[in-house]
């Protein structure tokens, strides 16, 4: 015969703050940098896009299932990457209900799963040489790479900025 707390001694007990799940992350590759965006926020990415209607300040347009789609202009956001025409996918994002965003990268995005304790701060000294805005945070990739988090929110508050470059 058992005793009644028998059941109740060796239960297992659960240790510690409950775990949060990864986040999922879209990840590219751009001049030996790696930055990413929440891979909520992406709609597909597509190969061979063909960029039209380019302005001075470097933003172009593509059409995508009869949307017309801003690509952000890389040069002028991100440090050392290819122009458009050495791009062969494109990253749609969505900035909001009705807004969407290209990202032109060269090669195909990876997706990462990152554990809330890989995110961290960047430092204020490498913040200050003109860090574009939108960059938030510094991931720490299972592989030993940093990669660099984008926020949305941030880039749709400062996207004037950017097209005024």
């Amino acid at each position: 015969m058992t005793h009644a707390n028998y059941n109740r001694r060796f239960r297992s007990k659960k240790q510690g703050t409950p775990r949060t799940p990864p986040r999922k992350l879209v990840s590219f590759e751009l001049g030996n940098i790696y930055y990413s965006v929440p891979i909520e926020r992406v709609q597909c990415v597509i190969k061979d896009f063909h960029a039209y209607g380019f302005l001075n300040n470097g933003q172009s347009l593509v059409r995508h299932q009869e949307e017309l789609i801003t690509l952000i202009n890389l040069s002028k956001i991100f440090p050392s990457s290819p122009s458009i025409g050495d791009c062969k996918y494109l990253i749609i994002c969505s900035l909001n209900k009705s807004d969407r965003l290209g990202i032109p990268i060269p090669n195909m995005p990876k997706i990462l799963e990152i554990a809330e304790e890989s995110f961290c701060e960047i430092p204020e000294l490498y913040r200050q040489q003109q860090l574009p805005p939108v960059i938030e945070k510094l991931i720490r990739a299972p592989d030993g790479s940093e990669v660099f988090y984008l926020n949305f929110d941030l880039f749709y508050l400062n996207f004037d900025l950017f097209s005024e470059m």
